[in-house]
């Protein structure tokens, strides 16, 4: 176990209170100052719709405030990580991804007002398997809908998993983890987690196993890569506090990545402070 000495924790908290968003310096004082956990859904609440969705900039990215599933997906790893599945939030989340579902089993993306508002490139384009990582959480959490997860499932079979499993390639195996069933199912989850390894190693500079990517993958690699990946996020911290990120041009997602890293190396009991 490592162990944060004062200054540094000090250090850490300048640099997210300083380039963070409200969210974030909710979910550090939570986790690091015994905060309330309702704070951090006050301001979680502050990116949800009437219509019971996530935008307005929750996936920085992406600043148009109608709901999406990025939004949806983002919102739920959230509460995941705050180990809530029981709030008002989750079922009103459930209600818009069953409703934004198209027949064809998936979200159509980008939102109409896409482009009334600053975004990055890649949201232009279509987010089709974002629904795998959505459905996966509301399995975790205990929603129960025959018909959406069906609808999902029919999805998941007409999808063509790439051979070579990509860092932003996780939806699939959120989706095989907690709603995976058949044999052939189980086999493909085997199949990424064997190249969970590759993965981490060819995307160092991303932290994945210590960020909300493929965290869920915590607990089905060995022992000696998380030790790896967890000295490879504390390689990455700078002394500004902040950690070492592969986007320059993307500065607002230093704090989100340094928290995340933070949060979950926590969560996993690998350090204290």
């Amino acid at each position: 176990m490592r162990t944060f000495d004062e200054n540094q924790i000090k250090k850490i908290k300048e640099f997210i209170f300083k380039n963070g968003r409200l969210l974030e310096r909710k979910l550090f004082s939570y986790f690091f100052e015994n905060d309330k956990k309702e704070n951090v859904i006050k301001a979680l609440v502050a990116y949800q719709n009437s219509d019971g969705g996530f935008g307005n900039g929750i996936e920085p990215d992406l600043l148009c405030p109608a709901s999406t599933a990025i939004g949806a997906e983002t919102a739920l790893y959230i509460l995941d990580i705050l180990e809530i599945s029981n709030n008002d939030i989750v079922p009103n989340i459930a209600k818009w991804v069953v409703n934004s579902q198209n027949s064809e089993g998936y979200i159509d993306h980008p939102p109409e007002n896409l482009e009334d508002y600053p975004y990055q490139p890649w949201w232009k384009n279509s987010d089709h398997i974002r629904i795998f990582a959505a459905a996966a959480f509301l399995k975790k959490f205990g929603f129960e809908d025959k018909n959406f997860f069906s609808i999902v499932r029919t999805f998941y079979a007409k999808t063509q998993i790439p051979e070579e499993i990509q860092i932003y390639d996780y939806p699939y195996f959120m989706y095989l983890k907690y709603l995976g069933e058949n044999k052939e199912e189980k086999k493909m989850l085997q199949h990424i987690i064997d190249q969970i390894p590759s993965i981490l190693k060819k995307n160092k500079e991303h932290y994945p196993l210590f960020g909300r990517h493929w965290y869920h993958a915590l607990y089905n690699v060995d022992k000696e890569v998380v030790e790896n990946e967890a000295d490879n996020f504390f390689n990455g911290l700078k002394d500004d506090g902040g950690l070492k990120i592969i986007y320059q041009d993307l500065p607002w997602w230093r704090p989100i990545w340094t928290l995340d890293g933070l949060i979950l190396l926590k969560k996993s009991g690998m350090i204290e402070s």
